[in-house]
């Protein structure tokens, strides 16, 4: 992988993010936090669980290893996540408008929450991290259903269509 290509990833992701969070915010407060039944139950719970993830990603890059997730408790509404979510994104762009090519395959060590350590190249990490909340939009976008919201598409090729205007 090359930077060019980490950062259309990240393009990519942060486009599908903001599609997501669109559709997200049709929802009145008692079905953002209406238990679905899902792998972390409510609509509230995904997706703080996938800006989390991305935080700590994030703060593993820049050389720390946290020691939990951000909590649930903490974005009550989906303004109160789309703000915190739109400022992790703003930072995972910062760090990653400051690397070369030759950054994308250094190893980084990081110590999980179990307190093992791990070492990968950053690009898997990068990968790893899109994988992660590719994953969970699915599981939104089934909740999104349930609840009578149709979500906006955040297919890959739809956001290569868009971009470059086909459609």
């Amino acid at each position: 992988m090359n930077l060019s290509d980490l950062q259309t990833l990240y393009d990519f992701h942060d486009w599908a993010r903001r599609r997501l969070m669109d559709s997200v915010a049709k929802l009145t407060p008692e079905q953002f936090t209406q238990d679905l039944r899902s792998s972390h139950q409510s609509l509230q719970g995904t997706l703080v669980h996938m800006m989390s993830a991305e935080w700590v990603w994030l703060t593993r890059w820049q050389g720390k290893s946290p020691q939990g997730r951000l909590r649930l408790e903490d974005f009550p509404t989906v303004a109160a996540l789309g703000q915190r979510w739109d400022e992790i994104e703003r930072q995972m762009r910062q760090f990653i408008s400051g690397l070369k090519d030759s950054d994308l395959a250094r190893p980084l060590t990081y110590i999980n929450f179990q307190g093992k350590s791990f070492t990968f190249p950053l690009w898997h990490m990068a990968q790893h991290v899109v994988n992660h909340s590719s994953y969970h939009r699915g599981q939104v976008v089934t909740m999104l259903r349930q609840l009578g919201i149709a979500p906006q598409a955040t297919d890959l090729l739809i956001y290569y269509s868009q971009k470059s205007g086909q459609e």
